[in-house]
């Protein structure tokens, strides 16, 4: 009896293990990605446009209602996550998810960008999008 719990219990770790590691290795394809990007780009645009100046920080779009939400973003080898990362320079961290460059003396202020130093299944770095 108790052999049979204690296979039950592996195997549905090993199972639970399986599902972790295909979803950690799956994600988005390129396209979809760049679509969510252009969206948020899109609604950059509109709000620099009215303020005549980019937001000091990403909510601030979302605060204004130029954008309901920052969509999810799942890229292959990270983790989902739908978070924007403020940061004073260009500077990838490969968290995986959004970065914006909020320092108004940095030449790319304004810039929101895909923050992962891996390539998409064509060979391109994602944050060079």
């Amino acid at each position: 009896m108790k052999k049979t719990i204690l296979t039950v219990i592996v195997f549905c770790l090993a199972l639970g293990a399986a599902w972790g590691a295909h979803y950690y290795r799956s994600g988005m394809g390129a396209a979809e990605v760049i679509r969510r990007l252009s969206g948020m780009r899109m609604a950059l645009a509109l709000y620099t446009l009215e303020h005549k100046t980019a937001p000091a920080a990403f909510e601030d779009i979302l605060k204004d209602g130029k954008l309901e939400a920052a969509p999810g973003l799942k890229l292959p080898g990270h983790f989902g996550s739908s978070a924007v990362r403020n940061t004073p320079s260009f500077e990838v961290r490969d968290s995986g998810g959004w970065a914006y460059v909020n320092d108004p003396r940095d030449p790319r202020f304004g810039l929101i960008f895909i923050d992962c130093g891996h390539m998409d299944e064509k060979g391109r770095y994602w944050s060079e999008f």
